[in-house]
């Protein structure tokens, strides 16, 4: 067997140790290779996933800074659903709140302004009952009579009043007797805003943003019942439903808010007396309520509202009608 200088066999076998020694070249490429399949896995699996672009922390960032429009205290609303009112608010100017169900109020300056529909749906039943007394009554009833006639047609749903913010408030907490019980909210500088939409959106559970609309579910149950925002207090009539209600926030180039829905579920058969997590998922509900639905626009454009034409002061004698207000 000759073997040349380049290690080339030439008429022969090639020797033991050479073929040894290409055996352990060989086992040591394949145990490096091993080593690095091995820790390249590990490196996969203990990497930070890279962060997709809808995540929720994306979205949530998104969502609490839409609202920067209503905290600056300019804007116009409607709200549908539950509990329906519009609105235009210019701090710290004026507001007016105007509620479909209940009291509607418009503070412009120093003056404060009602438009109320008095005893609600009992309004015509109350006015047949004191005519239908009035032939009867002596020259002091008949006085009060008249006194009544008077409130009751300017406190009829479509006349504005100037009334005493104070003695309306303390009216309003009389809620077993009076229908003031759920006075609209007072815009401030602290809390500009009188939409429930602040409310809505800090009770958010989820969130994910696609381009200028987030979606997720909220947890009803942590929005105050004295906004308004639903018909009834989740708490009692959506069951466990109530904790995880579906929403979409609408955005516009700005990252404003511009609307947020809220779908609300059927209401429970049998209302809760206990809390939401002690009923079935499963248990029977009504027909889903409509959805609530806030639209905000004319942020920063709003103006302050005027004083309403032909405006009266509301009789003195009207606040004690108010406390008793009953349909």
């Amino acid at each position: 067997m000759i073997v040349d200088g380049g290690g080339v066999v030439r008429g022969g076998r090639v020797p033991l140790v050479r073929v040894a020694y290409i055996a352990a070249m060989i086992l040591k490429i394949a145990r490096v290779a091993a080593l690095a399949a091995v820790l390249g896995l590990a490196g996969c699996a203990n990497a930070t996933p890279s962060t997709p672009p809808g995540d929720s922390a994306d979205a949530r960032r998104a969502l609490e800074g839409s609202l920067g429009g209503v905290r600056a205290g300019n804007y116009t609303f409607t709200r549908t659903g539950g509990g329906q009112s519009e609105g235009a608010v210019h701090l710290p100017g004026s507001s007016l709140i105007a509620q479909g169900h209940g009291p509607s109020v418009l503070r412009t300056g120093s003056g404060f302004y009602l438009r109320y529909r008095i005893h609600g749906d009992g309004y015509a039943s109350w006015a047949k009952l004191y005519q239908k007394h009035a032939g009867d009554a002596d020259a002091k009833q008949r006085a009060e009579l008249a006194r009544v006639r008077r409130v009751m047609a300017v406190l009829d749903g479509t006349h504005w009043v100037r009334a005493d913010e104070k003695r309306l408030t303390a009216a309003a907490a009389e809620e077993d007797l009076s229908g003031l019980e759920r006075m609209p909210p007072v815009p401030t500088a602290e809390k500009p805003d009188v939409t429930g939409a602040t409310e809505l959106v800090t009770a958010a559970v989820t969130a994910r943003r696609d381009g200028d609309t987030v979606t997720g579910t909220l947890d009803a149950t942590k929005v105050d019942a004295e906004l308004g925002v639903f018909a009834n207090d989740p708490y009692y009539f959506y069951g466990p439903r109530a904790s995880a209600m579906p929403y979409r926030a609408r955005l516009d180039a700005q990252g404003r808010l511009t609307e947020l829905t809220v779908e609300v579920p059927g209401q429970l058969e049998a209302p809760a007396s206990q809390p939401p997590a002690g009923f079935p998922s499963d248990a029977p509900t009504a027909p889903a309520d409509p959805p609530v639905v806030i639209t905000i626009t004319r942020y920063g454009e709003t103006p302050e509202q005027p004083v309403p034409k032909g405006v009266t002061d509301l009789d003195p004698g009207a606040y004690e009608m108010l406390t008793n207000d009953v349909d």
